[in-house]
């Protein structure tokens, strides 16, 4: 073990720019691996503190997922209800002083003056009964059934439009609850978090028809929180969850949760793409440093050390490389991701800004992970020149390694093929489905021209040497014959000059084809005249439609459904996007009917996608078994299938169906059909309301939201760490691979080439591999990308900014005679004798 590891040291000092090379690939990888695996596990484990329930020290609620057998549960997006009943049967257990149920519900409030109502603002309001467990300071008195209770901030924002400033005890507001409308007195203003405004009892109890949200608790002084937690969890059954500590956030605000899901659905998919591609780029600078030790090597074997010896050599000399990158890309991988958790959260990537989770678990975690990659790859790269019989292992490493084996070609061959036929998937389904399809073809075609490049490389420069003849310039016959002569050389930095166009194609053109066949279908599918952006109540779109030259207004809600369906003996359980719509949706959308009509959209009704209806084996007239984002199983009637399911969800439901189960007690959006007075008189009744926004929708305008540009700012923050890495990487190898030609320059300049000459033919070989890597990265990702748009959009190009393809092209070619002709100059300029 000793001799192995002064080996490893001796072997290092040998070829320290090739391990140089290896370390900076781990420090780059290691550092975008640790801040996925950071963001992961703070999605997993990180806690916000109650604000408005901090007083209550127990929250009785639902699970908030739906189990499935054999697999994680399904998370719930919206409030799963509990029996308002349920705060009875807790009040009795021991050492609960008080308990109160707690429910959200949007209201308007709007100043009344002069008999005149003024501005309207669009709040939450919850029962009194749980703000007065932290007993907060109140001027007035206690809400009754004919009067409120406003936070002060509140009270201040609503006295702004009129003359005598903040509203005070006595005043009067007119308040918008559910579909009523009524006048009531402000009996109290209270400094309190959270809510901001607080109703009686019995006027929540009427609307909430004794399904609330959660149950809040409050222990007697002295009262130990985990026995009398556990005692409760006795009393209320298995079927709800009692949380305590910082956890209770996440039951208070279900944002917090839902961020959790988010920033977890989105760090493990970084986390977990990422690896892939530090594998790649780490054993491609494996290959280049050991190629440039098979001399060592098959001396090693000559004076009698075993393959188990050289390949623990190997190991050995790869995982110092390893940890001299990783310390440093472990530290700088924390720091990433509180950067990104930030700027995620600023974006609106994520509904909530979590605090990040420093711990050392996710560090251990990237480290071994790291090391454990390295490893085996060393030991697999070195795997065939450890088993070499000395004499023959002497022999090959003075010349190019034998070629690949016909097994090694075909299945490269047979990878490329299959890494395009996915994206013809586009021309049959529609949906995420077509585009995740051609995406990860991606993949298996780089994994393909790694083991079908030399082939290739060298049936290309075949052809090419065969057109370049002797009256050719001999830099270019020099280029040209070198490329061909080292085919598994110049495959190798083919396949990762290819990567990064790859990478870089995929990640832009898959995104921007999305994005525009979201905005066409809704492009085409919206024909109201208008758009009301902002949280409106039942009472607010009453008033819409009394607007002169309305004819229609149409509200809508987005959410989600859950399906289960069995596969091969297994129950998956799925969630689909979803949009409520409610009547005569039919007035101000057309979502392209296969079947049915979309005017049958009211009561327990859904529209499907035509795609999901064909897989889901459902059809107009039948019931689907779903469950609603609050986890309440529904089976509505499908009263029709349409074609825009990118625009507008796979499921469009209609709001009386989410009305029925609690959902959708305010509305996203309202679609408003009529003539130019209407938007006139729409626009006048928006200046009284700060919260709603009235757009106009031309023939042009798409109904898209601002979601795809914080998608397309995503794609972007992981694009540009991870194209640089990749480039930075590919300079790495390319130099490295350059500096084992030390011999053959000096070969050259000992056969009268003046240093002029081999820079030349340095550069034209650079030249020459990025145009096949160019070659190779529009057949592996933008070919594909071509298929999807014209599946899509009937447009067979890559459908976003062309200019990215000639831009990246030029990089690389920067990159690559950059890093060639300056590794050729340095070695020029030192003294080499071969």
């Amino acid at each position: 073990m000793r001799r192995s590891r002064l080996g490893a040291r001796v072997f290092s000092r040998g070829h320290v720019g090739a391990f140089l090379a290896l370390a900076f690939a781990v420090f780059g990888g290691g550092t975008l691996v640790t801040a996925g695996a950071v963001l992961t596990e703070t999605g997993l484990r990180a806690q916000v503190p109650p604000e408005r329930l901090a007083h209550a020290q127990l929250l009785v609620s639902a699970p908030q997922r739906v189990p499935v057998d054999e697999d994680f549960d399904v998370r719930l997006l919206d409030r799963e209800p509990v029996p308002a009943d349920l705060a009875e049967r807790i009040a009795r257990v021991p050492g609960v002083e008080a308990t109160a149920a707690d429910v959200t519900l949007p209201v308007s409030v709007s100043p009344i003056s002069d008999s005149r109502v003024r501005s309207a603002l669009t709040a939450d309001a919850h029962d009194w009964a749980v703000a007065a467990l932290a007993s907060p300071p109140l001027h007035g008195s206690a809400p009754a059934a004919d009067s409120i209770v406003l936070t002060r901030e509140l009270a201040t924002d609503l006295g702004e439009s009129l003359s005598t400033g903040a509203l005070e005890t006595g005043d009067r507001v007119d308040l918008s609850l559910g579909d009523t409308r009524r006048e009531v007195r402000v009996a109290g203003i209270v400094d309190a978090p959270g809510a901001a405004v607080h109703l009686s009892t019995a006027t929540v109890a009427s609307i909430t028809r004794e399904r609330v949200d959660l149950i809040a608790v409050r222990l007697d002084d002295g009262a130990d929180t985990d026995t009398v937690a556990e005692a409760v969890r006795d009393a209320v059954g298995p079927g709800f969850v009692v949380t305590t500590g910082d956890a209770r956030g996440a039951v208070e605000a279900l944002g917090v949760g839902n961020a959790r899901l988010e920033l977890l659905a989105l760090a493990t998919s970084i986390a977990g793409t990422l690896p892939l591609l530090v594998g790649c780029i780490t054993a491609s600078a494996l290959a280049t440093a050991i190629a440039g030790q098979r001399r060592e090597l098959a001396l090693l074997r000559a004076v009698g050390a075993t393959p188990r010896q050289v390949r623990d050599l190997v190991a050995g000399q790869a995982t110092v490389a390893a940890a001299v990158g990783l310390a440093p890309a472990l530290l700088l991988g924390y720091v990433l991701a509180g950067w990104c958790n930030t700027k995620l959260a600023a974006a609106g990537v994520v509904s909530v800004q979590l605090p990040v989770v420093v711990s050392p678990l996710a560090g251990a975690v990237v480290a071994l992970l790291t090391l454990t990659i390295v490893r085996v790859s060393a030991r697999a790269v070195a795997l065939r020149a450890s088993r070499r019989p000395a004499t023959e292992a002497i022999g090959e490493a003075q010349v190019e390694p034998r070629p690949p084996t016909r097994v090694r070609t075909g299945l490269g061959l047979a990878l490329l093929g299959l890494g395009v036929i996915p994206a013809f998937a586009a021309l049959v389904i529609r949906g995420e489905d077509a585009f995740l399809s051609a995406a990860s073809g991606t993949l298996a075609g780089i994994v393909g021209l790694a083991l079908a490049g030399p082939v290739l490389v060298r049936a290309v420069t075949g052809r090419l040497a065969r057109g370049t003849g002797e009256g050719a310039p001999v830099t270019r016959w020099l280029a040209v014959r070198q490329t061909r002569a080292h085919a598994l050389r110049s495959a190798g930095s083919v396949t990762v000059l290819a990567l990064a166009f790859s990478v870089t194609a995929v990640q832009v053109y898959a995104q921007s084809t999305l994005e525009r066949a979201t905005a066409h279908e809704q492009t085409d599918g919206v024909t109201a005249a208008a758009r009301i952006v902002g949280a409106m109540t039942p009472v607010d779109l009453a008033d819409v439609a009394e607007v002169d030259g309305v004819e229609a207004a149409v509200p809508m809600v987005s959410t989600s459904v859950l399906r289960s369906n069995r596969w091969l003996g297994e129950t998956t359980t799925e969630r689909f996007s979803a949009l409520a719509v409610g009547p005569d949706a039919d007035r101000v959308l057309d979502l392209d009917a296969v079947a049915g009509d979309l005017a049958a959209l009211r009561g327990e009704s859904v529209a499907l996608d035509a795609t999901t209806a064909r897989r889901w084996g459902v059809g107009v007239g039948e019931q689907v078994a779903l469950r609603l984002g609050n986890g309440e199983q529904v089976d509505p009637v499908v009263v029709a299938t349409y074609q825009r399911g990118l625009g507008f969800g796979t499921v469009v439901a209609s709001t009386d169906l989410l009305t029925m189960h609690g959902l959708a007690r305010s509305y996203d959006t309202v679609l408003v059909q009529g003539d130019a007075q209407a938007i006139d008189g729409l626009e006048a009744w928006a200046d009284d309301r700060p919260g709603q926004r009235v757009t106009p929708l031309t023939a042009d305008a798409a109904l898209t939201t601002e979601r795809p540009w914080l998608e397309r700012w995503l794609g972007v923050v992981v694009l540009i760490p991870m194209l640089g890495y990749v480039l930075v990487a590919v300079a790495a190898s390319l130099r490295t691979t350059t500096r084992r030609r030390r011999e053959e320059f000096a070969t050259l300049r000992m056969l009268g080439a003046t240093p002029r000459q081999v820079l030349s033919m340095v550069t034209r070989e650079a030249v020459l591999l990025s145009g096949l890597a160019v070659a190779a990265g529009i057949g592996v990702a933008v070919l594909p990308m071509s298929i999807l748009g014209a599946g899509v959009l009937g447009r067979p190009w890559p459908q976003g900014p062309l200019w990215v393809l000639p831009a990246i092209a030029t990089i690389l070619v920067v990159i690559a005679v950059g890093s060639m002709r300056g590794t050729t100059g340095r070695l020029l300029r030192r003294s080499v004798s071969p």
